[in-house]
């Protein structure tokens, strides 16, 4: 049976690339009819917090990702990954290494200035039982490192092939530290192993810790399971997405009205060779395969996100467009007209504001003090509609006489600003209708006012 894990560490909201990898792993789990294991790797516990994994827990929710085991935390299984560390040192496979900080930071700056990759010396190697026990039994402090034979590691990747680390490449790493607590590599691989996880699909990022993971499952005397390294996120620079591009954390996608179907079916297709790019979850699913996901990173491009959220807005229930942004059930037919027009939740709910208030923004206003013409058009247009709330926009525009001087284009600009208080929007032919005479009225009287008042 497909075992997955999606393993994110509570030091901060959820980046969008781990959501790709939850994504990725979901419906991976779905497609083969397989376990999803949500598991915090939360060893860190100066910068491990509750409150970042209630907010990963809300957003995978939010994706519409669902597990069958967890959340499961690392920190309450410490003694686990003790006792699997003390098992290597009784084997042989691990050793305490009585180093102090101060000279392995001095042997990685000797390495780093011969332009040579930090790594350890072996001093402590080569201690026998007898001198290690000595110096524990002394109070000195250690840290566990593996034994490593340093043997090439090969192993073939779901989504890149043939990936392969040359001899000596996985070095005598520390699976204990000082204080007792796990590394990264050792915690994962005695919790994959536990856990019966068969595939691990994660970032690209991690193939670096792949080797060292498989050199510790062979020490374990258990196979290592299917690895499968998807692309990075990057902005357009070409530099690992970060908050310097703006929009990085799903939090933020939703708080500008991204709505959850268009982030996953973006995330779900980009770097994937598909047929098509709309597709509801059961079709992500049903065309998931690791041989359609590419290795190479991928810009992460809002534009396009947007793309995908204006087609979900288009045609998303008007139920659930009531529900996302608020408004009363009255409004329905008001969101339908201007749901065209919307790239997301947030703009809709400006969009709403056409029918509710007289105010006008700022650009548009300066607009319309710019134009002369604007003054006449404005009273022509209010001694129009007083009386006569049943004027169609036809009859409005064929009954306004356009000035001479003013071209087609600006005469309708000065329409929308009046009838919307805005420059862009759906058809006036549209909006017109539903917009309250008193609120149009209202504003031609906002600008009259700072017309004469300037």
């Amino acid at each position: 049976m497909v075992r997955v894990r999606f393993a994110p560490s509570p030091t901060g909201h959820l980046h969008v690339g781990n959501a790709k990898t939850a994504l990725f792993n979901h419906l991976f789990a779905r497609k083969n009819e397989g376990a999803f294991v949500l598991r915090m790797e939360d060893t860190d516990a100066e910068r491990s917090d509750v409150s970042y994994e209630q907010s990963i827990i809300d957003d995978l929710r939010w994706l519409g990702i669902r597990w069958d085991e967890g959340p499961l935390r690392q920190s309450d299984r410490l003694d686990i990954y003790t006792s699997h560390a003390l098992g290597l040192l009784e084997n042989g496979l691990a050793y305490r290494c009585f180093c102090s900080e101060e000279e392995l930071s001095a042997a990685r700056s000797r390495s780093l200035s011969k332009g040579d990759p930090p790594r350890y010396s072996g001093k402590c190697r080569r201690l026998s039982n007898e001198e290690a026990q000595r110096l524990e039994g002394e109070g000195q402090p250690f840290t566990v490192r593996f034994r490593s034979d340093g043997r090439p590691i090969a192993f073939h990747d779901g989504i890149r092939g043939e990936v392969s680390f040359p001899r000596g490449h996985v070095d005598d790493l520390i699976i204990l530290r000082r204080d007792g607590t796990p590394t990264y590599n050792l915690a994962v691989v005695v919790d994959d192993m536990l856990m019966g996880i068969t595939h691990v699909i994660r970032g690209g990022d991690h193939i670096s810790n792949t080797p060292k993971q498989i050199a510790l499952f062979d020490a374990f005397k258990t196979p290592p399971p299917a690895y499968a390294h998807h692309s990075l996120l990057t902005g357009t620079d070409r530099k690992p997405l970060s908050k310097r591009h703006g929009a990085t954390r799903v939090i933020d996608f939703r708080s500008v009205g991204v709505v959850s179907e268009a982030l996953v079916n973006y995330l779900c297709t980009m770097g994937r060779s598909v047929a098509t790019e709309i597709m509801d979850v059961d079709e992500l699913v049903r065309t998931f395969s690791l041989d359609s996901v590419s290795g190479s990173d991928n810009i992460f491009d809002m534009e396009k996100l947007l793309w995908f959220n204006r087609e979900y807005l288009k045609h998303m229930p008007l139920s659930r467009l009531i529900e996302e942004t608020g408004v009363a059930d009255s409004q329905a037919g008001k969101i339908s007209a201007v749901r065209q027009n919307a790239s997301t939740l947030n703009d809709l709910k400006e969009y709403m504001e056409i029918f509710n208030g007289v105010d006008i923004r700022e650009g548009t206003l300066g607009y319309l003090m710019n134009k002369a013409e604007a003054e006449e058009i404005g009273h022509a247009t209010k001694g129009l509609l007083n009386g006569n709330e049943g004027l169609s926009f036809e009859e409005l525009t064929q009954t306004l006489s356009r000035p001479a001087d003013l071209k087609k284009k600006d005469f309708f600009m000065i329409l929308r600003a009046f009838i919307t208080g805005r420059s862009d929007g759906p058809p006036l032919k549209e909006i017109f209708p539903l917009v309250p005479v008193d609120i149009i009225t209202g504003r031609i009287d906002a600008y009259l006012n700072l017309k004469h008042k300037g």
